[in-house]
């Protein structure tokens, strides 16, 4: 009887022993409101992602990552480009271009993404993480009513012109409807093409331009690659985002 009752003993003890060891050894759940973070992946990525905050500057803040694995995007004041591609772990390796350094109220999220090394996507919101493992920033997409929408060609279908600054150079920019552009920097006449981006500014292509030499002539218009619209006025900016100057609006030009 003694014998039944240790091995009985015995089992219980071990049972017990199991249970403790169980109950010790299992993972703690995960607090309920605990966002789920995922790796962000080449599909998730891109788009164009903004910052919740608005800023008073010339442009809103952006990220724009192209499937073809370029990206651009803008401080408010600076614009960049450059490259990306991201592993399945969501590594992310970026590469960019020159850009100018005007201050203004902005984020910088072009040198956010320099800076990552990863980015993760909870369903709504991307977060760029640094080498050292702290969150950057946080993106999400902009809503309709946070996407400058073009509002047609009639905005910039015109005659725009101004005068370099000392002198009595005139500097004329014509859109026509067609998507054409000729124009004069004040010694050379020139064409192009335009085209209203995403962001409702408007992309020049490259200029087709004579090339006359005018003494003390400073040919800031020549080198126009994109504008910005701000009722009457076109703030005309470089390949960098740089801005070059401004023009005036002087109406749709008249037949003859």
């Amino acid at each position: 009887m003694s014998s039944l009752r240790a091995l009985a003993l015995a089992a219980l003890c071990a049972v017990v022993l199991s249970l403790t060891v169980t109950a010790c050894s299992a993972p703690a759940a995960p607090a309920p409101d605990a966002p789920q973070y995922t790796p962000a992946s080449t599909s998730t990525l891109a788009g164009r992602w903004i910052v919740s905050d608005s800023y008073n500057s010339p442009d809103q803040p952006y990220l724009q990552f192209e499937h073809d694995g370029t990206w651009k995007g803008s401080d408010g004041c600076n614009n960049a480009t450059g490259t990306w591609s991201m592993d399945t772990a969501g590594v992310l390796t970026t590469t960019s271009g020159p850009q100018t350094r005007i201050y203004c109220d902005g984020a910088q999220l072009p040198l956010y993404l320099i800076d990552s090394a990863s980015a993760r996507y909870d369903g709504t919101n991307l977060t760029l993480v640094g080498h050292d493992g702290k969150e950057l920033v946080t993106l999400h997409h902009p809503t309709s009513t946070q996407t400058p929408v073009p509002q047609g060609t009639q905005v910039a279908v015109g005659l725009w012109t101004g005068v370099e600054n000392g002198r009595q150079r005139l500097l004329q920019l014509s859109l026509a409807n067609d998507g054409t552009v000729t124009g004069n920097d004040g010694c050379n006449d020139f064409t192009s093409t335009w085209r209203f981006a995403e962001d409702g500014s408007i992309s020049f292509s490259k200029l087709a331009i004579t090339t006359r030499t005018c003494e003390g002539v400073v040919t800031w218009l020549s080198g126009a690659s994109s504008a910005v619209l701000d009722g009457t006025t076109m703030v005309i900016r470089s390949q960098y985002g740089a801005q070059l100057g401004t023009l005036t609006y002087h109406g749709e030009p008249t037949s003859n």
